[in-house]
């Protein structure tokens, strides 16, 4: 068993990714809680998180800034700063920033899944001066982001 260590971030510490219009910094990754858990901070002007869901990995959002639109198993909610959505594996889900403002939502995922190297590549294809889409759906198969159409 590996000993896990105590972490205490600034609000400027973590690992920071930016991929399109989402900034992600790590707060607390996989492997910093043994696999338990990985948590991220996630910054995004008017944008989507695409309808997805996930197999292995229970996701908990808690909006900090601004209010999202959350879609949930089809069901679409606004819901303004403090609010929190729980989404268990399996169901689907997306959110949005309406906009203007920037938007501030921390990601909790449950187990771990090693996110943050979901997102290191995330940075890599959108940095490109054309986004390669059959590498990004074979990074979201590999890290479990399989996207789904919006229920009806």
């Amino acid at each position: 068993m590996v000993a896990l260590q105590s972490l205490v971030l600034s609000p400027t510490e973590g690992e920071r990714v930016t991929a399109g219009p989402f900034t992600i910094v790590s707060r607390v990754q996989g492997p910093q809680s043994g696999g338990l858990f990985e948590l991220y901070e996630l910054s995004l002007g008017p944008a989507t998180i695409d309808y997805h869901v996930h197999h292995t990995m229970d996701e908990t959002l808690t909006v900090l800034e601004v209010g999202i639109e959350f879609t949930v198993a089809g069901k679409t909610l606004l819901r303004p700063a403090g609010s929190v959505a729980f989404v268990p594996r399996g169901v689907h889900h997306g959110f949005t920033n309406p906009g203007p403002d920037t938007a501030r939502v921390l990601i909790l995922f449950t187990p771990a899944q090693n996110q943050h190297e979901y997102f290191r590549v995330l940075e890599r294809l959108f940095a490109a001066p054309t986004l390669d889409t059959a590498a990004l759906k074979a990074a979201q198969k590999q890290y479990d982001q399989e996207l789904v159409p919006l229920e009806q």
